[in-house]
């Protein structure tokens, strides 16, 4: 949580803090700064002072209205630098970091955070390093300062995730709806017209769903069919026609622009009916979900999880990861990440890595799934949780588990 960071400085022997970026893609400065659309900021924290938020007067309100006492780069004129310099611009920019850092009293043990060009970022910090011999750069090697920091929610943040859930249900269900409004033809969905229906038409609808709940489609949502599903990320084609009896994967994780929050949920159906061999299938996914579900709790490594579900595949004869990585086939990834600011983050359910106890204010998908891309299927469930601050397990992701999407004849 945001009340952590002055401890956490402390346990990494940091005087001060300075992250750098755009808010639409730095996730840290979004953190810090409340979603505020800001471009080119820098965030400035020395340990004993009030965190200091550097902005262009184009973007002056937005970083009032953040809260955090502001300063314009202005203040600092980059051309009074960038003149002193004869025109290099490298050189003025060190100039102009130099006396903000003056200024608000940065010296010591500096971490440097944010996004930006990797090897511009290895010039100017070199640099800088050179011109402020009174300043250790420090770059932290992941899990850094603020991905521990994120790791756990406040309840703030948890009302936003569960509103982005809320809304992200709502487009799945009208999506369902979509698909149950059209009719079957031989074996596809068509339109009105008697043309297909297809995946194309399908992720055309839920960017319509999407944008009237002002949520964001930041990386392409899966709508995968047969074969396609038995390959985790494939995104889905095109050009592809609806067909009935094959599994069809919706992996849906929009972030809402209000609040720069993710949701990620994942629904495996059939339209019109599902065959039995692959009926059993579905339903020995969501066995696995059940149990691990039932299980999962505060106090625990992620990894139990992780091993809980390899354990429960293999008594069922599917592969998996953890007995042997390299395979493409069976259960062959992680059962959960972390979901906040970055649809992907600290927790992990899984096996590599530290450790990590789950805690209350932990956020986490739960998605096992079977793929077998040359049978033509995949199938995968997954939830997004919350710990509250008791412990007790919320599920974000209330929508029901239907196999089959019933659609007219």
């Amino acid at each position: 949580m945001k009340s952590d960071i002055p401890q956490l400085m402390t346990e990494r022997g940091l005087d001060a803090l300075v992250v750098y970026g755009n808010t639409d893609t730095s996730s840290d400065l979004a953190y810090l700064t409340g979603g505020a659309h800001l471009e080119r900021a820098m965030y400035l924290h020395a340990r004993g002072r009030e965190p200091v938020l550097f902005a262009s007067a184009l973007e002056r309100e937005n970083a009032e209205a953040t809260g955090i006492p502001t300063r314009l780069w202005s203040d600092f004129p980059l051309s009074r630098y960038l003149q002193k310099a004869e025109g290099d611009l490298l050189a003025a920019r060190i100039a102009q970091w130099q006396a903000i850092f003056a200024e608000n009293g940065v010296q010591g043990r500096v971490g440097f955070y944010g996004l930006a060009d990797m090897g511009y970022a290895f010039r100017f910090l070199s640099a800088l390093a050179q011109a402020l011999p009174d300043i250790e750069v420090v770059g932290e090697a992941p899990p850094n300062l603020f991905a521990t920091a994120r790791e756990t929610k406040d309840a703030w943040e948890l009302e936003a995730m569960r509103a982005a859930g809320q809304a992200t249900t709502e487009v799945i269900a009208n999506v369902f709806d979509f698909l149950s409004g059209h009719r079957a033809q031989e074996d596809m969905l068509v339109k009105a017209d008697g043309a297909p229906l297809t995946i194309g038409d399908v992720k055309a609808f839920i960017r319509l769903e999407l944008v009237k709940r002002n949520l964001e489609e930041t990386h392409e949502n899966i709508f995968s069919q047969g074969r396609d599903a038995g390959v985790p990320h494939n995104a889905g084609r095109y050009d592809m026609p609806l067909r009935l009896g094959q599994t069809i994967i919706f992996d849906i994780f929009p972030r809402d622009r209000a609040t720069g929050y993710f949701h990620d949920i994942t629904r495996t159906f059939f339209l019109g009916y599902a065959p039995d061999p692959l009926a059993r299938k579905w339903l020995d996914v969501k066995r696995v979900f059940d149990e691990v579900m039932a299980q999962i709790r505060v106090g625990e490594p992620g990894g139990k999880y992780q091993q809980m579900t390899c354990d429960l595949f293999e008594m069922l004869n599917y592969p998996t990861i953890c007995s042997d990585p390299q395979t493409t086939v069976g259960y062959i990834h992680s059962l959960g990440h972390g979901v906040g600011l970055d649809i992907h983050e600290s927790p992990r359910l899984s096996t590599l890595g530290p450790p990590t106890p789950l805690r209350p204010g932990h956020v986490v998908s739960v998605e096992p799934g079977l793929y077998y891309p040359d049978e033509g299927w995949g199938v995968r469930i997954e939830d997004t949780i919350a710990f509250d601050e008791s412990g007790r397990l919320v599920n974000l992701s209330d929508f029901p588990y239907e196999m089959v999407i019933p659609v007219g004849q």
